[in-house]
């Protein structure tokens, strides 16, 4: 759904500058350290050549992956950055005037106190690792090093080890917060604090506290504001290489957007940056797909294994994920205008969890589909204003679980678990 003001249609050529720094950046995404001291030992063991596996060697490469990497996110930060704050300058009292800065800081506070970020997550604590040499940093797990984007921010801003990445995680989810607002704002609606709140409790905000650290909301970050601003063909391309380099999985929204709302042209460009980056991903595991496809295997099993031994957390990881605000999805898919674009919106999530064990944290990339379902139903007048706050204050009232294929109902620390232990949580 593209937003209530006035889009910039212009198609900007890429140039080869943001070609190279794409090409650049996924190269160093997809050959992390471990693979390249594999890759040296076999060509030493070939050649007896002694110094490809000598520290200094290792040191060179994790530095040179260092530089390319860095002029990379550079040019594409610029050109996806660049038309973003001219945007936002120019309607900075429109978009964020001082009463929506402070009532996100409100919703901000108060969701953490909901549940409070207390520590990383699991994988929370890995990123935080690889943040202190993202770039020397060997993933023995093969899990998260292509998610690199993140951790090397926080490397490049100072933000290193585990401390300094916790505060630099729960500073994003602040921008996320502040771009879902800007999503809504741009398509016209405003929300108070109650049922921006209401919004907050939902898996894309509130797994940031459950468990801060983790990836995806830079990469939803990324894409709500893609979807916010008018964009021209470069920094879209650049908006869309760098949302891959926060998470792979951000590759299923990004094919629902393009399909819904993209040129011909625009489309054909989006082909190409997917495919490389798919090509990159195979090529590092020599073109087994088993081989990458195991990794993501949880106790030994696939995800598509534990989702059929337990369809029930299935269920409820979903369900958790947004609470009730799934009642407004049916008023989004029973209303003709915008039924194919939420069903395509909601997809991405659904399929991910198909793949992997945390049902409740991949949902977070359904999320447009919801805040679709929330402008429909705000814009259209479908739910009477005095009906859709108590919904928000409900929403906000039941408590924000997890729930995952390999661990079940999870619960956290903070005024959900004061207020429900004893009750629903025996």
């Amino acid at each position: 759904m593209q937003n209530s003001l006035i889009r910039d249609d212009r198609i900007e050529e890429p140039g080869w500058v943001l070609l190279s720094a794409v090409i650049g950046g996924t190269l160093v995404v997809h050959t992390p350290n471990q693979f390249v001291v594999r890759w040296l030992d076999a060509l030493s063991a070939s050649y007896g050549v002694r110094f490809l596996t000598a520290p200094e060697t290792l040191f060179a490469v994790s530095a040179a992956r260092g530089i390319i990497f860095f002029a990379s996110i550079l040019v594409l930060g610029f050109l996806f950055l660049r038309p973003v704050v001219g945007y936002i300058a120019e309607r900075r009292g429109l978009l964020f005037p001082r009463k929506v800065l402070v009532g996100a800081a409100a919703v901000f506070f108060t969701a953490g106190i909901l549940v409070f970020p207390t520590h990383l997550g699991i994988m929370g604590v890995g990123y935080g690792e690889m943040s202190k040499d993202p770039f020397g940093f060997q993933d023995a797990t093969n899990q998260i090093y292509q998610r690199l984007l993140l951790p090397a921010l926080a490397y490049f801003l100072q933000f290193r080890g585990p401390l300094l990445f916790h505060i630099f995680s729960l500073v994003l989810t602040f921008l996320l917060l502040l771009a879902v607002i800007l999503y809504l704002r741009t398509r016209g609606i405003e929300t108070g604090f109650v049922e921006t709140l209401g919004i907050a409790v939902s898996t894309f905000v509130i797994t940031q506290f459950q468990s801060p650290g983790y990836t995806e909301q830079l990469a939803l970050i990324i894409l709500l504001v893609m979807e916010s601003v008018p964009l021209g063909l470069g920094p879209k391309i650049a908006a869309a290489a760098l949302a891959l380099f926060a998470h792979e999985v951000s590759i299923l929204p990004l094919i629902a957007i393009t399909l819904l709302e993209f040129s011909r042209k625009e489309k054909a460009w989006l082909g190409i940056i997917v495919f490389l980056y798919a090509l990159s991903w195979l090529a590092s595991y020599r073109f087994d797909l088993m081989s990458l496809m195991s990794v993501r295997a949880v106790g030994g099993l696939s995800g598509i294994t534990w989702l059929f031994n337990h369809p029930l957390r299935e269920l409820g990881g979903i369900l958790v994920s947004y609470k009730l605000l799934w009642i407004l999805i049916p008023f989004a898919l029973f209303t003709r205008r915008y039924a194919r674009e939420t069903l395509f919106l909601l997809l991405p999530g659904l399929v991910a969890t198909c793949f992997g064990v945390d049902t409740s944290r991949l949902m977070a990339f359904s999320l447009f589909a919801f805040l679709i379902a929330i402008v429909v139903v705000k814009k259209d007048r479908l739910i009477p204003e005095r009906v859709l706050r108590l919904l928000f204050a409900l929403n906000v009232c039941l408590p924000s679980v997890y729930i995952g294929l390999n661990s079940g109902l999870v619960y956290f620390d903070g005024l959900y678990r004061l207020f429900y232990r004893g009750i629903f949580f025996q």
